[in-house]
């Protein structure tokens, strides 16, 4: 019996034979918890129909939650933009989408995700106003522009028109809520994203033959900006996983919006 054999019979009877048999394959971790908060009320690219959520931006990140799903489990919750927001700067939440960049106005979000999508901004009024001379021509009396709470989707311009008191701005919550008081008359003119207002429009038109979209023009592109998953600044201790998700997350949308535009 050589020495081998000696320190292995005594290794079984110190500690007991189970130790001696043949070892089983380790288990997997559970996949790790991530919730991604999302608008609610931001169609075609976000929305919320009876609970569940819809949307491009959801679809493409649900697409890739199933790619990353043996290691994050990846839930998309629903949520008021503004309170989403409000939720990122003080920390109760990792992730959000689907903001614009916005480094100096919102430090609390950094990194933002590879783009979603590209956006184009834009102005629609009802007929007879308009905000393409602003700051230079002043309007007869101010102009009421209706955007989505949280959002700032103003050019130079509109922000120089706003601070000079040309514009008011007014808050609504949604892009349907904003379309009907256009319609109504109730603001002059409505930024937001076109196809997302297009769709509202004609989504207004159907269901109420009181609201007349008639007379609701497009006025002037704003700017483009691309979509992304904004991430938590900071608070690597609360969310330790936080830097190997993002880089996961922005590989695994690579491959998605790859395939869709290969299609």
């Amino acid at each position: 019996m050589n020495v081998f054999r000696y320190v292995f019979i005594w290794y079984c009877l110190t500690l007991s034979f189970d130790n001696c048999a043949t070892p089983h394959k380790p288990e997997l971790a559970a996949p790790i918890a991530v919730t991604i908060l999302v608008d609610d009320a931001y169609p075609p690219y976000s929305y919320q129909i009876n609970g569940e959520l819809y949307g491009i931006y959801v679809d493409i990140v649900k697409q890739a939650a199933r790619i990353l799903s043996e290691e994050y489990s990846i839930t998309l919750r629903a949520m008021p933009w503004k309170r989403g927001l409000s939720s990122m700067a003080s920390a109760e939440a990792m992730a959000l989408m689907p903001p614009y960049i916005h480094i100096k106005k919102r430090p609390y979000i950094w990194p933002y995700s590879v783009p979603l999508q590209e956006e184009v901004v834009v102005a629609f009024c009802n007929k007879g106003v308009t905000l393409k001379k602003l700051p230079h021509i002043k309007p007869e009396q101010a102009i009421n522009v209706g955007i989505n709470a949280g959002y700032m989707i103003l050019d130079e311009d509109l922000m120089e028109a706003q601070k000079l008191g040309l514009i008011k701005l007014w808050e609504n919550k949604s892009t349907n809520s904003n379309i009907e008081k256009l319609s109504r008359g109730r603001i002059d003119c409505y930024v937001n994203d076109r196809l997302s207002t297009l769709l509202g429009i004609n989504k207004t038109s159907l269901a109420s033959s009181q609201l007349s979209s008639g007379n609701i023009i497009e006025d002037k592109v704003i700017m483009r900006r691309t979509a992304h998953i904004g991430y938590l600044k900071g608070f690597e201790e609360k969310y330790p996983h936080k830097q190997h998700f993002i880089l996961q997350m922005d590989n695994a949308l690579r491959q998605v919006l790859q395939s869709d535009t290969t299609e």
